[in-house]
């Protein structure tokens, strides 16, 4: 039971911090040359399976700031989270970069396919800028997550033990 309520609070910090990082620094995290510095936080799904769901809840509610707030920001793109999230951590048991990769790759290819329909612009156009930004953010991220996936599992040990 409390294994599952602190999994519960991890879930919900993370999506609200998703959220927070994304509309702090907006306009730049929507539009076809966006850089949502928040995008740093989803290889933690590598290490937290249960974070998967971190993603879809805080990208609904980032979205709702959205210039292109709608069914593909409100609907489509948390999907395109819950898939991309599921990959990463499926892959990421094997290969963490690639699991990250393939997170970047499946965000970028949403954001592509979303605004090529709402702004009528051509997706090759906008996929390559779109799958630098998320590969920079996410798999450059890596790294910077693991230190604080190390910090979440000594906090998790001190709460333990303290009970």
């Amino acid at each position: 039971m409390r294994a599952t309520l602190v999994k519960v609070l991890e879930v919900a910090l993370v999506a609200g911090l998703y959220a927070v990082l994304t509309v702090a620094v907006a306009p730049a995290s929507y539009g076809p040359l966006q850089f949502r510095i928040s995008e740093v936080l989803k290889s933690l799904v590598i290490w937290e399976p249960h974070l998967i769901a971190a993603f879809v809840v805080g990208n609904f509610l980032s979205n709702l700031t959205s210039p292109y707030v709608g069914p593909w920001e409100l609907l489509f793109m948390p999907f395109a989270n819950l898939v991309g999230a599921s990959l990463c951590g499926w892959l990421g048991r094997y290969n963490k970069w690639m699991g990250a990769a393939s997170y970047a790759l499946v965000i970028a290819a949403a954001v592509s396919l979303m605004l090529s329909v709402i702004l009528n612009l051509p997706f090759i156009g906008l996929f390559p800028p779109l799958l630098a930004s998320e590969a920079i953010l996410i798999v450059g991220g890596v790294p910077v997550m693991q230190v604080v996936h190390r910090g979440i599992l000594v906090l998790r040990g001190r709460l333990a033990s303290s009970r």
